[in-house]
């Protein structure tokens, strides 16, 4: 590994050519069909934009001339004062974060390879000033040869035994690590994890330091506060989520509840505070949306009131803190949109001023961790615009642009994004998001399935899949069905066996709901999805056929058995045995309803256009699953396009196999519901 000092400075200024928020909405723009797959799926300019402890600097990564990403420091003082810190020649940062005000962690990738060719990511030091760089956790278990700075061997650990888990703000600048212990009569198909264990490392010299004693098995969340005191714990084991306190030497056990079925007993740990408390999300009201409250650990129990809510989302909390004064100032969450409650007068003021500047965009303030800069970081975005990022200059209300993370891409070449809540056929009430091409509809519409699918799909906040799709001219659909979360428990609750029931109902409701609101061309709609999204796929084609022209379904589940019986697939054992029977089925009891919603067992029914394509190294939805349904729909003689990507795992990681992906996907939509299939038509 050669490190590399190839210009970034360029490529920064590059990125700084932020859309003037004055152009007019009458200046001529290129159609959006003209915007390149690559511009959509290919990674971010910039990311990782983050302001230093004391707000001094910002650390940033960002593309060199020759296309890997570094990682450079800019002065907050004097933003011309840009310098390259990490540079390596073959591999790109993939991401960094500040351990105190004069050093840095960061890990590797490639953004040029695919699941076969990643080695890992490990973690490394350096200085701000590009001094000392050092090995904390090796690439990918062996010498990674690093030209620079210097490798300790001695102090080296084992990346398939240590992972970074946090940084700690008492200003040592040591960072915490997870060590994993494994089952090892599992190792010859993936180990199986049986607990971590947090340690404290010194950045300088890789030493490691125990944070406590007597850990307990199965726990694999920790709330550790900024002065590395392991609060507490969460343990998950046979079904059961156990909140595990500190006690002296030892630990002791206090609020437990079901892990894979949530009840009003069930909470999620958001972490520690700067002020050395506690903080949950629990469900609270009706539809059992979960709000952000305290837990007093000295009296075992959830203090009364809630500290942020917001009715029909759950409020999972990104507390921003003031270390040296011990405060928690606010909570970033996310409802309909991106948003901020402020604790603190001051920056709520400053949200104000932030947002009357920069109209139409979601505007994240994240100040210095100390609570002494001048200079916030604001992080602004929105449904048509990526990322940008600006410096607010408290002293003179002076907003100070930093760079892009897309500027190739045109905000007013991208389409809007709505949120709306229909009702399903049984009343439930249903989020969907929408995404309008350019133009009148109805539209030619892709019903977008999330994979999962027990999370929130879907996010007010440009979306390259959506994007890409509205500018070929597709409506888009996101609902986020029963069984999703982000909404209240309620919704989540409803999907519980559900595969291929209700849930697929919920899509089809969705479908329906938008070709009753004009938007889609019911005579020209397809479903897609990828993982659980492509199992929908297969599913919609299955059951609802006369609402579907076409599929198309990556990484896609078709035999709800093999989930249970594939011994090389990477799910952990206590989710298939405690979790699994509760939310997809038991193989047993409901063996007539998981044939019944397997798309092999039903591969028959498929006589709609598929497009398939699944990972040659997939553990999570192993390639058996596509292989067999594949040889089913040709043994029936159905119209099926497939694609095997060999050396991707579940999804697509090298840019270039995304990239043909999606081509390959709006080939096949054009041919089925677009522009040819209107010809063949004869529209």
């Amino acid at each position: 590994m050669k490190s590399s000092r190839a210009s970034v400075l360029g490529a920064i200024l590059a990125a700084l050519a932020i859309p003037s928020p004055g152009a007019s909405a009458a200046d001529p723009v290129a159609a959006p069909a003209t915007v390149s797959a690559e511009t959509f799926f290919r990674f971010a300019d910039m990311n990782d934009v983050r302001i230093s402890p004391d707000g001094s600097a910002v650390a940033l990564l960002v593309r060199n001339t020759a296309g890997h990403r570094q990682l450079a420091v800019m002065e907050t003082a004097d933003m011309h004062k840009v310098k390259v810190v990490a540079s390596i020649e073959e591999f790109d940062i993939a991401w960094t974060q500040w351990a105190d005000d004069k050093s840095l962690v960061f890990g590797l990738g490639d953004e040029n390879a695919s699941a076969a060719e990643t080695h890992g990511s490990g973690v490394y030091s350096i200085g701000r000033d590009g001094q000392n760089l050092r090995v904390l956790i090796s690439f990918n278990g062996s010498d990674t040869g690093t030209a620079t700075g210097s490798h300790i061997k001695s102090r080296t650990l084992n990346p398939w035994e240590y992972s970074f888990a946090g940084i700690l703000h008492d200003g040592s600048g040591d960072i915490v690590v997870a060590h994993w212990s494994a089952n090892l009569k599992l190792y010859a198909y993936g180990s199986q994890w049986t607990a971590t264990v947090p340690l404290r490392m010194n950045v300088q010299n890789g030493s490691l330091s125990e944070m406590g004693k007597g850990w307990p098995d199965h726990v694999f969340g920790w709330a550790i506060d900024g002065q590395g005191r392991a609060l507490a714990g969460v343990r998950v084991s046979e079904g059961q989520t156990t909140l595990m306190a500190a006690d002296g030497a030892g630990w002791k056990a206090l609020d437990q509840f079901p892990t894979y079925s949530p009840s009003t007993a069930s909470f999620e740990v958001e972490g520690a505070g700067a002020d050395g408390r506690i903080y949950i999300s629990k469900a609270t009201g009706s539809d059992g949306a979960r709000a952000l409250y305290r837990y007093d650990l000295a009296a075992g129990r959830v203090e009364p009131e809630p500290l942020v809510s917001a009715h029909g989302f759950d409020i999972d909390g990104d507390l921003v803190e003031d270390y040296r004064a011990h405060k928690v100032l606010g909570v970033h969450y996310d409802a309909d949109a991106p948003g901020t409650v402020w604790f603190d007068p001051a920056l709520k003021a400053l949200q104000a001023k932030v947002d009357a500047r920069l109209p139409g965009l979601v505007n994240r303030i994240d100040p210095a961790w100390c609570g002494c800069a001048q200079r916030v970081l604001v992080t602004s975005h929105s449904d048509r615009q990526p990322a940008l990022y600006f410096l607010y200059d408290r002293s003179d209300d002076s907003l100070i642009p930093i760079g892009s993370s897309r500027p190739a891409v045109n905000p007013r070449q991208m389409a809007d994004t709505d949120f709306v809540r229909i009702k399903a056929r049984d009343g439930l009430e249903i989020p969907v998001y929408v995404t309008k091409p350019h133009g009148k509809g109805p539209w030619p519409a892709v019903v977008l399935v999330h994979g999962g699918p027990w999370v929130r799909g879907w996010h007010w906040r440009w979306d390259a899949e959506s994007q890409f799709l509205a500018s070929r001219g597709y409506l888009v659909v996101k609902p986020e069905f029963r069984g999703s979360t982000g909404y209240g428990d309620a919704l989540e609750i409803a999907g519980n066996r559900q595969w291929g029931l209700k849930m697929q109902d919920d899509i089809a409701d969705a479908t329906i709901w938008a070709a009753k609101q004009g938007l889609a061309d019911p005579q020209r709609t397809c479903i897609a999805g990828g993982s659980y999204g492509g199992y929908a796929a297969l599913m919609g084609l299955v059951r609802y056929p006369e609402l579907y022209r076409c599929g198309v379904a990556s990484s896609a589940v078709s035999d709800i058995n093999l989930m249970y019986d594939a011994y090389w697939s990477d799910m952990g054992e206590d989710y298939k045995t405690w979790g699994m029977p509760v939310l997809v089925g038991d193989p047993v009891k409901d063996a007539a309803q998981l044939a019944a919603t397997s798309p092999l067992a039903q591969a028959a029914r498929i006589n709609r256009p598929l497009l398939l394509a699944h990972g040659g190294l997939d553990r999570r939805v192993p390639i058996t699953h596509a292989s067999k349904l594949l040889s089913a729909l040709e043994a029936n003689h159905a119209p099926v396009t497939w694609i095997e990507f060999k050396d991707e795992a579940h999804g697509w990681e090298k840019a270039s196999n995304r990239i043909a992906y999606y081509e390959q996907v709006q080939q096949f939509l054009d041919a089925n519901i677009g522009r040819k299939a209107e010809v063949a038509a004869g529209h």
